[in-house]
């Protein structure tokens, strides 16, 4: 006790050197990425690579410009305009300069920019909400514990989509910032805030649909249970108008603007799905399934469900006695999201038909809203329990020994940068071989050997059934008549729909025990491209794209 009488908790310069060395030992995990083949295979995969392909269309590829580069784009179902895009576009543009790694600087640094976002925006949220200041000693208290777990989450290889692009984590990165601005408005209702709140709705609705039940049902779900107990009149409820009405405005101008950008005949923005009719799903709806889906989610986040309900009971605990939701908005707010939120999206699945025993619960980045939800109430409790000094060192000591012990684990494993997948580099030395150039692949071969190649392969996506496939494709590729296609991996299209339209191969070769068709037949490469342009012909007359 006298080691920790002498040792001045509040002493600033401790918890900003914890904070520090947590990112630190973040970014250190990230260095894992290159060497370990399961990150690598999910931080540089077809789908977070997407906007690697649109940059390198538009800035990198011999003559690109915006108009020719971007005409025929197929986009994706959710826009990710922002954070997305521009983030990624701004660190791609930062590294330009770096002849070897430059994509994956930019995808790391991305992933530390994300995060960095994430941990801030819970911050400034609480900033918000808190009945009294947050000291520096806790901001930093809460970095480190946000830094602590996102080396945890790296080198246990759970929840990676939080970091990439394109895969709905740019929509939890700015959640906790578009609640700021709502309660900023809400206590204020200044003609600032309330361009604030419309913009910020606006963009992040546009960018991202699922960001709109994200952001509504937890504020939503607070001011109903505050109506529903405290006061219900009619003035409180125009009052709740009153609130919601910048919110409103901003989804329906995004909405109004997504459907313009649908009609676009220049970049293809294929929309989200239709949800059926309520008499079919009815008719439709089988329990076994979704209890099924929900014992799976529940599997996967156990974790996470058990530390956000255990940490609420904690908050609640400390809170004093007549703290009511109001008081405790942000605790409840947390609450919602992690908790009740998921249980919407899976009957939102079963009615869009999207979910099943192989569905919708196992693609983990539409859960992303648990791990918030766990973030965000285990920084509350931070800041609860780091009222007591000895538990505030306590927690600064454990989380940097937690650091570095993950530091140390990174280390020892193995760092690196630069990222050559034993596929893309066996395709490279049989493309030097058989001069190859452009060839037919399934979806998850395309983005990395375009982007990772160092021959500049070119293949193209295609469907099993050899059709093409439209989402984060250029349609102009499929139309080319020069190169003509010398190469196919079969793996993940038909190999008879392959000798069919593109004859019997050459030689055939094999890369991870994958074959590759070798073709000389440029007469046929020129009839399958006629067929793709009959293809996207016809698709652009069924949906009004001419």
């Amino acid at each position: 006790m006298d080691f920790l009488q002498k040792f001045d908790t509040k002493n600033r310069l401790f918890f900003f050197i914890t904070a520090a060395f947590g990112f630190i030992g973040f970014c250190i995990s990230l260095g894992r990425v290159a060497v370990d083949p399961k990150l690598a295979d999910f931080f540089y995969n077809s789908d977070s690579l997407f906007f690697s392909i649109i940059y390198q269309e538009l800035f990198l590829k011999p003559g690109a410009n915006l108009l020719n580069s971007l005409n025929g784009f197929g986009w994706t179902p959710a826009l990710y305009f922002f954070p997305d895009l521009v983030q990624y576009f701004a660190l791609r543009t930062i590294f330009l300069a770096t002849e070897n790694g430059g994509w994956e600087l930019t995808h790391l640094s991305y992933s530390a920019v994300q995060w960095i976002f994430l941990l801030f925006g819970i911050l400034f949220l609480l900033r918000k909400l808190e009945k009294e200041k947050i000291s520096y000693e806790k901001s930093s208290l809460v970095l480190t514990f946000g830094f602590l777990i996102g080396i945890i989450l790296i080198l246990f290889k759970q929840d990676l989509f939080v970091f990439l692009p394109g895969f709905h984590g740019g929509n939890l990165a700015i959640l906790c910032w578009a609640w700021g601005f709502f309660y900023q408005w809400e206590g204020s209702n200044s003609k600032k805030n309330f361009i604030l709140v419309l913009g910020t709705v606006f963009l992040f609705s546009l960018s991202d649909l699922l960001f709109i039940p994200y952001f509504l049902f937890p504020a939503l779900g607070l001011h109903f249970y505050d109506w529903l107990i405290r006061e219900r009149s009619i003035h409180k409820i125009r009052k709740i108008v009153y609130i919601y009405f910048p919110v409103f405005l901003g989804i329906v101008f995004s909405r109004v603007v997504f459907q313009v950008l649908r009609k676009s005949s220049f970049v293809f923005f294929p929309g989200t799905a239709a949800p059926k009719k309520i008499g079919e799903t009815i008719s439709t709806w089988k329990w076994e399934s979704f209890f099924y889906s929900f014992a799976y989610l529940c599997k996967e986040n156990w974790i996470y469900i058990l530390l956000i309900i255990s940490l609420f009971c904690i908050v609640q605990f400390l809170s004093k006695k007549g703290d009511g939701v109001n008081l405790n908005k942000q605790v409840y707010l947390f609450l919602i999201l992690g908790i009740l939120v998921p249980f919407i999206f899976l009957i939102y699945g079963f009615v869009f038909g999207l979910t099943g025993k192989v569905g919708i619960q196992g693609i983990d980045r539409y859960f992303g809203e648990i791990l918030l939800g766990f973030l965000g109430i285990g920084a509350v409790c931070i800041l609860r329990i780091s009222d007591i000094p000895i538990v505030k060192f306590g927690l600064g000591i454990v989380f940097f020994l937690g650091i570095l012990f993950g530091i140390y684990s990174s280390y020892s494993k193995g760092l690196g940068l630069t990222y050559y997948p034993e596929k893309v580099a066996c395709l490279d030395e049989l493309a030097e071989k058989n001069h190859w150039k452009r060839g037919v692949a399934s979806f998850w071969y395309v983005r990395p050997m375009r982007v990772f190649s160092k021959k500049g392969l070119e293949p193209d996506d295609y469907l099993y059934d050899l059709m093409l496939f439209y989402w984060q494709n250029n349609l102009n590729w499929f139309e080319r008549e020069n190169p003509p296609y010398t190469f196919a991996i079969i793996d993940g299209v038909d190999e008879k729909i392959v000798r069919k339209k593109m004859g019997e191969p050459l030689s055939i070769s094999y890369c991870d025990k994958i074959p590759i068709y070798t073709f000389a037949s440029p007469e046929k490469s020129l009839e399958f491209v006629k067929e793709n342009r009959g293809k996207i012909d016809l698709w652009k007359f069924s949906t009004s794209r001419y």
